[in-house]
């Protein structure tokens, strides 16, 4: 948004409820909604005139009941972080909507380069335990991987929650290290503010995205520009083979094989590949990159 800023004038409105929003506070040729859900309804009520409806489509939506009370007809583009929801959204949506796929943005600036050392460490991170991130089948291949190769080490790491579901995959996360004897190999970190992320990010030589439903996965993107090597899930059900191709694996026992092999690499190899991997980020998911995309489909309004 920095980035669109500097062309842009941006009217800013954050209404708690649907009763807070009303039509007259709207301003400007474009009419953002970030989520497609309930103000998108209300936004979308009406066919503006002089105006154009942008809506931005995460994952979370299409299963929800908006999809069929939003006004599809008033929305001039429907924007996707992934193209395979586009497909998803068209099996729940019998309707022509104009779509575009663009993936989100990182903020390069708050994230420098490490270079790798020999250490065979893997980390994977978030906002919470969430069993959306199928950390417990992380550690139960992690374990396959440990009894080859005893020396690889494994963080995970996440905030304290108290939501339920996540308490109880960290709970099942914990029992799991506990029956492979994984003590000395598994670090279950609680992060308490985010700056222990950067000194993660300094501290493994790898980043590793195993969730099962992921549009885009913004650590995997921070560690892969960061200069980590990355290692994600290929099979799950949300494909994420757009944005991270080189980095998929077809199923488990080549995730596994990647990482032994990986294990072994020599650290001139791990050197240049941590640099291809920031020069990755920077160049197609960069702030300053995806804003262009923006900028050229305003420009066609």
């Amino acid at each position: 948004m920095q980035e669109l800023e500097k062309k842009y004038t941006i009217q800013y409105l954050f209404p708690e409820h649907k009763r807070d929003y009303h039509h007259w506070q709207v301003k400007g040729r474009i009419i953002w909604v970030e989520w497609a859900h309930k103000f998108a309804k209300e936004v979308a009520k009406k066919k503006w005139e002089e105006k154009k409806i942008f809506v931005r489509l995460h994952r979370y939506e299409i299963e929800t009941p908006y999809m069929d009370e939003i006004k599809w007809d008033n929305v001039d583009k429907l924007i996707f972080v992934n193209p395979e929801l586009e497909g998803l959204f068209m099996n729940r949506v019998k309707k022509q909507v104009d779509t575009i796929t663009i993936p989100n943005a990182i903020d390069i600036s708050k994230f420098h380069y490490n270079a790798p050392t020999e250490e065979n460490s893997l980390l994977a991170f978030s906002m919470r335990y969430n069993p959306v991130k199928s950390y417990d089948q992380l550690i139960e291949t992690f374990a396959k991987i440990a009894k080859i190769n005893p020396h690889i080490k494994l963080t995970i790491a996440a905030q304290n929650s108290e939501i339920v579901e996540d308490n109880d995959h960290y709970k099942k996360c914990k029992q799991l290290v506990k029956k492979y004897r994984l003590w000395k190999n598994i670090n279950l970190y609680t992060i308490k503010n985010d700056s222990e992320i950067f000194e993660l990010l300094k501290t493994h030589n790898t980043i590793v995205s195993y969730s099962q439903l992921e549009s885009f996965h913004y650590s995997f993107a921070e560690g892969l520009l960061s200069g980590l090597e990355g290692f994600c899930n290929g099979w799950r059900d949300l494909n994420p083979r757009f944005f991270w191709n080189d980095w998929c694996y077809d199923n488990e026992q080549d995730f596994i094989n990647a990482i032994l092999k990986w294990s072994k690499s020599p650290l001139e190899d791990r050197i240049y590949k941590s640099k291809k991997n920031r020069e990755y980020i920077i160049n197609n998911y960069s702030s300053k990159r995806i804003s262009s995309d923006y900028k050229n489909l305003f420009n066609r309004l």
